[in-house]
């Protein structure tokens, strides 16, 4: 969360430092892009972003214990509705619109397709 935050911040920085002259359309386009999805940013409150982090870290320390209890689908069940509960945030919310804006450009968001992504895996599995 916090490279797709540097990276909507520090683009659009280093296109300004850029001469305009000699860019691409596509390149031209992109910045523009950066620039919305940045100013999207903006609304977000970062002590909020700060506190899901936290959260989140928490989180995976517990799901770990569960993995490493041999507590594969309570881990699982655990991680699912924990990334159900995330999404439903404001500021995920927020963060999703924003990153909208540089569709293509940025990795999807985390906890996107996260119950889909495991329906035939473990967390237990990735978490190893």
């Amino acid at each position: 969360m916090q490279k797709m935050i540097l990276t909507l911040v520090f683009v659009p920085a280093f296109a300004m430092a850029q001469s305009n002259s000699g860019m691409s359309e596509d390149m031209m386009k992109m910045m523009e892009q950066a620039q919305k999805a940045q100013e999207c940013m903006q609304d977000i409150d970062t002590s909020e972003l700060e506190r899901l982090e936290k959260e989140g870290n928490k989180m995976e320390a517990e799901i770990k214990t569960l993995c490493n209890s041999g507590k594969r689908d309570q881990a699982q069940d655990q991680a699912i509705a924990y990334s159900k509960e995330m999404m439903a945030m404001p500021a995920m919310q927020k963060m999703r619109e924003c990153s909208e804006l540089m569709r293509g450009m940025l990795p999807e968001m985390p906890f996107d397709n996260f119950e889909e992504e495991f329906e035939n895996k473990n967390i237990c599995d990735e978490m190893e």
